[in-house]
């Protein structure tokens, strides 16, 4: 365990428009953009005091999060090997064993 101080700030800035950043991460600080507009700070400030009257809604809208990254991860993964599966088929795509195995769990996965 690293002691560290309660009280501690750690500021970083970026020249980037639209800096990205992993879903792990953007769950974990606070982002500020200096190029907001005004309803978008409400919103942001909106956010800061609903996470500190209710943190169990901030700690299960930072799961969904996470939850929502990895989806969209898995799903790439999945349409880069049914895509893989097609584009190295073979003649007739309803005999290719291997592309009837990745299609139908595909279908098991998105349902």
């Amino acid at each position: 365990v690293i002691e560290y101080s309660k009280d501690f700030r750690f500021y970083v800035t970026t020249r980037l428009r639209n800096p990205h950043y992993l879903p792990e991460v953007s769950v974990k600080v606070c982002l500020l953009n200096f190029m907001i507009t005004p309803l978008g700070l409400q919103d942001q400030l909106l956010g800061i005091v609903a996470a500190k009257e209710k943190p169990e809604l901030e700690e299960k809208k930072n799961v969904l999060i996470i939850e929502s990254a990895q989806n969209k991860k898995q799903l790439k993964e999945i349409e880069d090997k049914i895509l893989e599966v097609l584009s190295s088929s073979q003649g007739n795509i309803l005999e290719d064993e291997v592309a009837i195995q990745v299609l139908s769990s595909s279908k098991v996965l998105s349902e």
